[in-house]
């Protein structure tokens, strides 16, 4: 009878082991994988601070809404890092693309030497609706150091969704977000030439 029970008990918890199996975790990123270096010294430094999200959008997996407004959390569906530091490297990637502008929060300056510029990012919406529209918009505001005026813009872009995978709606995150990083290191270069940093389509 004992020999009974204990066969019965390591046949049950092999069948919740089993069970229990959760799928494999699938990583996204926000970023396309980067060019090589092309060398040379930054023209601009830029105080980027910690990018603010929407609570809802600011985690590890990946949030999705169907069409009715609901939404599902994908936990086998997540981001390669905090989707604050994704966003953050997007648009460090673009200041440097585009400005020729380097991020320097935290990083270790020589006692003289300080940020010309301080960015503040704030997204707004942080969306997608599987085979509908990844949408991101943001806030942000620009100054120039120490004493200049702050310049505030705002953008949304709407990016379609081929599909209803996990992959399409990660895919047209990053491609808005991309988007959103491109208006926002062109709004430096504006406000350096004295240019309104906001284009009519970021405004």
């Amino acid at each position: 009878m004992m020999f009974r029970r204990v066969l019965t008990c390591v046949v049950l918890a092999f069948g919740v082991s089993a069970c229990g199996t959760s799928p494999d975790v699938r990583y996204h990123t926000l970023s396309r994988p980067a060019p090589p270096a092309d060398g040379g010294g930054a023209a601009r430094l830029v105080e980027v601070l910690p990018v603010v999200l929407p609570g809802r959008a600011d985690r590890s997996a990946l949030v999705l809404e169907t069409a009715d407004g609901r939404l599902s959390v994908y936990q086998a569906e997540r981001w390669a890092g905090s989707l604050a530091e994704e966003m953050r490297a997007v648009v460090d990637e673009a200041l440097w693309r585009r400005a020729r502008a380097v991020d320097v929060y935290a990083a270790p300056l020589p006692t003289l030497t300080l940020p010309q510029y301080r960015l503040a990012v704030r997204v707004e919406r942080f969306d997608a609706v599987p085979n509908g529209l990844a949408t991101v918009e943001a806030t942000w505001t620009l100054r120039r150091l120490p004493h200049g005026a702050v310049a505030a813009c705002r953008v949304a872009f709407q990016v379609p969704i081929a599909g209803t995978a996990a992959d399409a709606a990660a895919a047209g995150l990053g491609d808005a977000s991309r988007r959103l990083a491109d208006a926002i290191a062109d709004s430096l270069t504006r406000l350096e030439t004295d240019t309104p940093p906001c284009s009519p389509r970021t405004m």
